[in-house]
């Protein structure tokens, strides 16, 4: 499926990632080269024959190809580039491009109770369209809500429990297993943007070093 361009520009999105996958991320630096290489034999990047006012035009033309081509998971000629396009997989496969998100309410916004915490390894940060982590907010929000729901309604049952210490949790045992429960049905963006790169990563292991498959 071909989703569309979007004018709405990008986001900065930071991933909080296992160790190692940085590791394997740099490693493809030649496999993006090879795909950056490829991308300047296809027609629309040849300007030549052309004056300065066509030259702008099929560069324009070309740049916005070229953005559509990494969206669809044609073209991986980049960190960016693998994100975005498996990103995209990742959502129309939940069926998310289908729905209509413009009722998304204020109190989607962070943080939601249920997600977790704690240090992750390595970070990676992408510029993303904005409206991919639009869709990603809100096909968490609208798979997370009555769990975040249920939460809330927890913690005002048991205001002194603290669930995230499970030595002194402050409730009983039955307590704690219901708001776990209730916290394993948060899906977060979070995991969506790691989903994403490991499903990246898998589609471009052919280009892997064999260590690092």
């Amino acid at each position: 499926m071909t989703i569309p361009l979007s004018p709405l520009g990008v986001r900065a999105v930071t991933i909080n990632l296992k160790y190692g996958t940085k590791e394997k991320l740099d490693a493809l630096k030649p496999y993006f080269a090879d795909e950056a290489r490829r991308a300047r034999t296809f027609s629309t990047a040849d300007t030549s024959g052309l004056n300065l006012r066509e030259t702008a035009a099929r560069k324009s033309i070309w740049a916005a190809e070229k953005e559509q081509r990494r969206r669809d998971g044609q073209l991986t000629d980049s960190i960016r580039a693998l994100v975005m396009g498996a990103a995209f997989q990742e959502v129309t496969a939940r069926g998310w491009t289908l729905r209509d998100w413009s009722q998304i309410p204020h109190q989607s916004r962070g943080p939601w109770p249920g997600a977790p915490r704690g240090s992750w390894e390595e970070t990676l940060t992408v510029d993303l369209p904005a409206d991919l982590v639009a869709i990603v907010h809100a096909g968490c929000w609208n798979a997370s809500k009555d769990a975040i729901g249920k939460l809330r309604d927890w913690r005002e049952r048991h205001p002194k429990a603290r669930p995230r210490r499970p030595s002194r949790p402050g409730c009983s045992a039955e307590e704690l297993a219901e708001h776990d429960g209730y916290a394993a049905k948060v899906l977060t963006t979070g995991k969506i943007w790691r989903n994403a790169v490991k499903r990246g990563l898998a589609y471009a292991s052919p280009h892997l070093p064999p260590q690092l498959r």
